[in-house]
């Protein structure tokens, strides 16, 4: 499985308000018409996703496989702290293809610039909230 995470992303004119707790993005408030049920039962959020994208090239062939590969790992329900007795959700709950995305170098790594769907209005890991018509 490939490992990724989220880049937090640190919004100063936020930062006060929510202490040193990071958020790893950003609903963005723009319309999107192409986005079936958008603003009723779909949301967009903007992340960067990090992952070593040189072994993740040897592995899969094209960047779609990468980055869906990439939702499906952020998607996984992390271990539970009280062994098998309690089932964890999952931090996030991506639609399992992007709306978008861009693999971008930055300092001499590529990370994925992404915007992808999401079926919660509010999530406390990201800024903002879903907008509402």
């Amino acid at each position: 499985m490939l490992e990724c995470s989220l880049q937090p992303i640190i919004n100063k004119y936020y930062a006060g308000d929510h202490g040193n707790q990071p958020k790893y993005g950003v609903y963005t408030q723009q319309m999107y018409w192409g986005v079936k049920g958008y603003a009723k039962k779909v949301w967009v959020v903007a992340v960067k996703i990090n992952l070593d994208y040189d072994k993740a090239k040897e592995v899969y062939e094209t960047d779609d496989e990468i980055v869906q590969k990439c939702i499906e790992f952020l998607n996984v329900p992390p271990k539970s702290k009280y062994g098998k007795r309690r089932q964890r959700k999952p931090l996030y709950t991506f639609e399992p293809e992007p709306y978008q995305y861009k693999i971008v170098e930055k300092e001499d790594k590529k990370i994925i610039s992404a915007r992808l769907k999401i079926k919660e209005q509010k999530n406390k890991h990201f800024w903002k909230t879903g907008p509402s018509i």
